[in-house]
């Protein structure tokens, strides 16, 4: 218990640190996203330290709130275990729990964010003269939960998304009860451009100025097991 406090107080006073550090991870996950299915009451996450260094994880989920801290969860997502180390080229299984449905919509996905905080433990102390202080990292994860009914979504689901320009706007609007994470490929940029729509809702992003109604528009939407199916629509002229 001792360990346990003493992270959560580390992890105030470095989070935003961890958040906004440009480093690479040594401890990696096997997979881009979690999905709760309607059945689903668990599910795993394998974790590897690629590292050369021993590493001490904490893990939590959160609501959105990228200033979040372990000590408040307001998702009925549990991890456990919520605190551990890592040696260099260990594997571990987490298991991520639904406490409860209760609260959470019944028409469409919701979301929450798995937070996975690593930091070496020589860290703890690096006040002292001379230590050598390795950069925290924080890495999120979305997790969706789709209630009783909603299976994945299919082809023809992610082919009703609408694309429309109306002066230095792209409009993406999305009518399915789903979350789609979307790259789009647009015109003039070299990486495409990464969108997330919540269901029955839309997004706006800046227009490159020789995207126009008429164009033909590939997109890319990202799938449960991390991979993409690739798509393209018609630009249409917004209101």
């Amino acid at each position: 218990m001792r360990n346990y406090k003493w992270w959560s107080v580390f992890s105030k006073v470095a989070l935003l640190l961890a958040f906004s550090a440009q480093v690479h991870a040594a401890v990696n996950v096997d997979r881009t996203r979690i999905v709760f299915s309607a059945s689903d009451v668990a599910r795993s996450l394998n974790l590897s330290n690629d590292g050369t260094t021993p590493m001490v994880i904490q893990v939590w989920a959160d609501d959105g709130d990228p200033a979040s801290t372990p000590d408040v969860n307001p998702t009925p997502v549990v991890v456990i275990p919520p605190v551990f180390k890592m040696l260099p080229g260990e594997l571990r299984s987490l298991k991520l729990m639904l406490a409860s449905r209760q609260g959470l919509a019944e028409d469409r996905e919701t979301l929450f964010w798995l937070n996975i905080y690593q930091i070496a433990p020589d860290n703890a102390a690096s006040g002292r003269e001379g230590q050598k202080v390795i950069l925290p990292l924080r890495l999120r994860m979305k997790v969706f939960i789709r209630p009783a009914g909603l299976q994945p979504p299919e082809e023809k689901d992610e082919r009703e998304l609408r694309f429309s320009v109306s002066g230095d706007t792209l409009r993406v609007a999305n009518p399915s009860p789903w979350y789609m994470s979307l790259s789009l490929h647009l015109p003039g940029q070299q990486k495409p451009a990464s969108v997330m729509i919540a269901p029955r809702s839309e997004e706006k992003i800046t227009r490159p100025a020789s995207l126009n109604a008429g164009t033909i528009l590939v997109y890319d939407v990202i799938t449960d097991d991390g991979n993409y199916r690739r798509y393209q629509a018609n630009l249409t002229a917004g209101q």
